[in-house]
């Protein structure tokens, strides 16, 4: 049936509605799915390494992009670190460790 007063039909409201809500939905699912994949990426990249001394951090490529990358606080050295987002945590492992007597 025709709608004399509206511009579109009202189906096609509808139907551009349900678009956007499945566009939408898509966007999100993608994003989940990368998530996904970063965090089973964790048996691949360290295989020794203890799951608990595992951060998600970000390393600053060189054009100024950002990787979720997975560090180990313990095998990292001071030339990964610097290349890290600088947090509390990075912070911290860059200070130097103080002998216990």
């Amino acid at each position: 049936m025709i709608d004399y007063y509206n511009k579109y039909p009202e189906i096609i409201k509808i139907i551009d509605a349900l678009n956007a809500e499945n566009h939408e939905l898509q966007n999100k699912l993608n994003s989940i799915k990368e998530e996904l994949d970063f965090y089973k990426s964790i048996f691949k990249t360290h295989r020794n390494s203890v799951v608990y001394n595992l951060y998600d951090k970000y390393i600053i490529n060189e054009d100024g992009s950002k990787e979720k990358i997975w560090i180990d606080k313990i095998r990292c050295d001071k030339y990964n670190l610097q290349y890290l987002e600088q947090d509390e945590d990075v912070i911290e492992w860059q200070k130097p460790v103080r002998c216990e007597r």
